[in-house]
């Protein structure tokens, strides 16, 4: 449910590789004859959140699982809280299929990657566990996923009533899903509505670009009570935060529609970067990153507003922060924002692929979306909940679920994390932590290192 919001660019993907493909026997659906698959293509454009028509098929609802009884296992990243956060999500499932337990675990966010390494290479992965949206075609393409597709069909399980591009980014090479998204998450901008009436300035909007935001934080960066308060924050370590919205917003981008061809050396995607790197050096309205993160400045009452995901607002509704939440503000070429999903996935090798399946299933369904809402640390994948619930549910949740009709999804492809650390390596060093570099004459000396890592 929650993500990472700090740097998550340790883990090497590259152990990967080594791993035995195919550890376990490969599993194939019951042969109950199968219906037309309808697996609902995902176009390029924008998702549309539509509340999504209910199916006349049983099997394709959550709590008609006719299959032997078994007991699965369900890996998760996260901390206590996320792993209670699962764990009613967990009993609610139990509860609608009593002869299915499912057994769930939680590991930080480096430690996750690295036993699922381990797992996999032995042959004994969990039966179900998280997967990452960016990571997903680097375990998709070494065969250590059961394909759902079969299972789909024969349910009649109807995928259109998935965000759009959730299920865009889960659907490999070969038109076949290896998984389901399982929630989401995009970007917009909090703002701290004491700090705007304090100052007698209107709270943002969707009229908003980069100029306003600029003009408003120039005069909510002050001296209040002797400490600085900035009138603005995000965090540099990842584009998911901020910068790959602003690479969208200046018409720029970071790779091609092949995933092979680099584009993020462009000076359309140089001018979304760079204007990152002035609100910190030459506008002076964010503070200066310091290697390591500085805490979210945002949340502790240090910033006036802040550019960051939707997993954000339970720790904001704790910090007891009065916000609001705005759209992002648009660059010189339009608005922007980023969709990263997670989804969850089934082992190849599984002993249980009916109630690994059944769980994948329910949990993109309306009673384990419903709880996804409530809990508020990310998106429901599901249009009708995440229009409905979601939406309604806290001050911005409109402005998170209408984003997607203008989100990019963060990139997806083998070898993402090698590529990544690359840049965002260069980019901390030169631009972000000190400016050493203009971000064109950065992202100039590191692209034919990151050319070289496209499609690896």
């Amino acid at each position: 449910m929650s993500r990472v919001s700090r740097v998550k660019r340790a883990i090497s993907l590259a152990a990967i590789a080594v791993v035995v493909a195919g550890c376990g026997s490969t599993a194939t659906p019951s042969p109950t004859p199968a219906p037309t698959p309808v697996v609902t293509p995902a176009g390029p454009g924008p998702s549309t959140i539509v509340a999504a028509s209910p199916t006349a098929n049983p099997a394709a609802q959550c709590g008609h699982y006719t299959g032997p009884a078994a007991t699965i296992s369900y890996a998760i990243w996260g901390d206590t809280t996320e792993l209670a956060n699962q764990q009613k999500i967990v009993d609610a499932f139990e509860a609608m299929n009593p002869t299915i337990k499912v057994n769930v675990t939680v590991a930080d966010w480096d430690t996750y990657w690295d036993k699922l390494q381990t797992s996999l290479a032995g042959g004994n992965a969990p039966d179900v566990f998280l997967m990452d949206g960016p990571l997903y075609p680097d375990y998709q393409t070494r065969d250590q996923l059961l394909d759902l597709t079969p299972y789909i069909a024969r349910d009649g399980f109807d995928t259109s009533q998935l965000a759009d591009l959730g299920i865009k980014d889960f659907t490999a090479a070969d038109g076949h899903l290896y998984g389901l998204p399982r929630d989401l998450s995009t970007i917009a901008l909090y703002y701290n509505k004491k700090m705007f009436d304090a100052a007698g300035i209107p709270y943002p909007d969707g009229t908003w670009d980069w100029n306003k935001l600029v003009s408003v934080s120039q005069q909510l960066t002050k001296t209040v009570n002797g400490a600085t308060q900035w009138g603005f924050y995000t965090e540099t370590t990842d584009m998911e935060n901020y910068w790959s919205e602003l690479v969208w917003q200046a018409g720029g981008d970071i790779v091609g529609p092949d995933k092979k061809t680099l584009m993020i050396d462009s000076d359309q995607a140089a001018q979304g970067i760079q204007f990152l790197q002035d609100l910190i050096y030459k506008y002076k309205v964010m503070a200066q990153p310091t290697p390591g993160g500085s805490g979210d400045l945002f949340e502790n009452g240090q910033a006036a507003m802040e550019a960051d995901g939707s997993w954000l607002v339970p720790s904001h509704i704790a910090a007891g922060i009065d916000f609001g939440v705005a759209p992002l503000p648009a660059g010189p070429a339009g608005k922007a924002t980023s969709v990263n999903p997670s989804g969850v996935v089934v082992y190849k090798g599984t002993k249980s692929p009916d109630a690994a399946w059944e769980f994948v299933k329910c949990y993109t369904g309306p009673t384990m979306q419903q709880l996804v809402a409530q809990l508020k640390a990310s998106m429901p994948v599901n249009k009708s909940v995440l229009a409905t619930t979601y939406a309604t549910s806290f001050d911005g949740g409109q402005v998170f679920a209408d984003s997607l009709s203008y989100a990019h999804l963060k990139p997806s492809f083998r070898g993402y994390n090698e590529f990544t650390t690359a840049l965002q390596d260069e980019l901390d060093t030169n631009v972000f932590n000190d400016n050493n570099k203009t971000a064109k004459q950065a992202l100039d000396d590191v692209a034919s290192q990151l050319q070289d890592l496209l499609g690896q």
